[in-house]
């Protein structure tokens, strides 16, 4: 009775060491040490708690098709990262192809044993393979070893088996961590280049805006200085060249605002608080000295007060006046509107020239959009205007618009406005 109890007593320490022992592994697996930290610990420790002299540990390394000695706390580590074996061969390798742990009272004797030169040492006789797998696919193998014959029981099986499933999900979560790390590393090296470039296109940008408005302003004073001395065609062909001028600068700013909004992937706006009338009164008296055949009628209150980047905005207004001019060649009269009301301003322009197509209302604010009668008209454009001006209205908060009128177009947009505006 009292070697019944003896047992049972041994028997129930051990259950309580083993539990114990996993209870630690479980632990580690949890804490911020990084994987090979956790497998060396996990390595000694399991030497201690089986009564082994060596435990080893080889990954399968699916580039290679091979198993890895990964770790060792007895043998040789001159092996670590250089002893590898393929499915099949010697016990690790069987034990890896069939997923099956093997128990070996003496590899001395066991031809399936393969010695490995400055690795295996000959004191180390008995040993346990198993296998370390995870959703069905082979991780590795844990091999433990002692330095005197011993056979292995099946609850000593059990338990080295019970270990290596816990250094399969910490495999499995070490690999899932360095993909994860690798796509970080290059998206951060994305974003170190996608920075740089933007840095490159921010510094061309300001370059060619001071390259091309510098002569263009200088050819403007010249042609100013010689329509004051000249008369009949000859200051005529000066308006002319002014007028040309005008059009590459209006170019060149809306070139300038497309590189910009490409560069940073938004317009940086400087807002202020103005007067839209008096703005767009001071665009349409400049465009009245360049187009004497068209006239310009502005229907507007007093006053209206909106915040946002005059500069850019200007860009907008210009842009929809010009091109009132532009597609209605043969002159008349172009009515400009400002409304308020209901939290917004709107701004129209509205000319009898060629007008647009219904389906066209969208299409003509996308990057080099240009409408169907425009071009059955042959008249000549780049198709950057109106989507600059989008990009504009749209970081402001407002919407820009094209539809057919009676005669001609009407182009416009909104702002978005405060109710205390005055």
């Amino acid at each position: 009775m009292r070697d019944i109890d003896s047992a049972s007593h041994e028997e129930l320490r051990r259950k309580v060491t083993e539990l114990s022992f996993l209870e630690r592994i479980v632990r580690v697996s949890a804490s911020a040490l990084d994987h090979w930290a956790m497998l060396r610990i996990i390595i000694d420790e399991t030497t201690a708690a089986t009564g082994t002299q060596v435990c080893s540990l080889y990954l399968w390394d699916e580039a290679e098709k091979l198993l890895t000695l990964t770790a060792t706390n007895g043998l040789a580590q001159s092996g670590v990262g250089q002893v590898k074996l393929g499915l099949g061969e010697g016990i690790t390798g069987q034990v890896a192809a069939t997923r099956q742990p093997i128990a070996v009272e003496d590899v001395r004797k066991d031809s399936r044993f393969i010695w490995v030169p400055n690795l295996d040492q000959e004191q180390f006789i008995s040993m346990l393979s198993v296998p370390i797998a995870s959703r069905e696919q082979v991780v590795g193998v844990m091999n433990v070893q002692t330095a005197y014959p011993h056979v292995f029981s099946s609850e000593e099986v059990e338990f080295l088996s019970a270990i290596a499933a816990q250094i399969a999900g910490i495999v499995e979560l070490s690999g899932l961590h360095e993909r994860l790390a690798r796509q970080l590393e290059l998206e951060r090296e994305a974003v170190q280049r996608l920075q740089a470039l933007n840095a490159s296109k921010s510094d061309l940008l300001s370059m060619l805006s001071h390259d091309f408005r510098g002569p263009i302003a200088i050819a403007k004073s010249y042609v100013h200085g010689l329509r004051r001395r000249l008369t009949g065609e000859e200051a005529g062909a000066c308006e002319e060249i002014d007028a040309e001028l005008d059009m590459l600068a209006k170019m060149v700013d809306n070139l300038m605002l497309s590189l910009e909004f490409e560069a940073q992937g938004a317009f940086a706006l400087d807002l202020q608080d103005f007067d839209l009338v008096a703005h767009t009164a001071e665009q349409i008296k400049r465009l009245r000295a360049t187009s004497p055949r068209h006239q310009f009628e502005l229907i507007a209150p007093p006053w209206c007060m909106v915040r946002a980047d005059e500069t850019k905005l200007q860009a907008v207004v210009v842009n929809l006046l010009g091109n009132a001019v532009k597609y209605w060649p043969d002159g008349g009269t172009i009515v400009v509107r400002i409304e308020q009301g209901r939290g917004e301003v709107e701004l129209s322009v509205t000319d009898q020239g060629i007008g647009i197509d219904g389906r066209d209302s969208e299409s003509l604010f996308e990057r080099y959009g240009r409408g169907d009668r425009a071009l059955r008209a042959g008249i000549s454009g780049h198709g950057l205007g109106l989507y600059i001006c989008r990009k504009v209205i749209e970081a402001h908060g407002g919407r820009i618009y094209a539809r057919p009128a009676e005669r001609g177009s009407r182009f416009g947009f909104t702002l978005p406005v405060r109710d205390d505006a005055a």
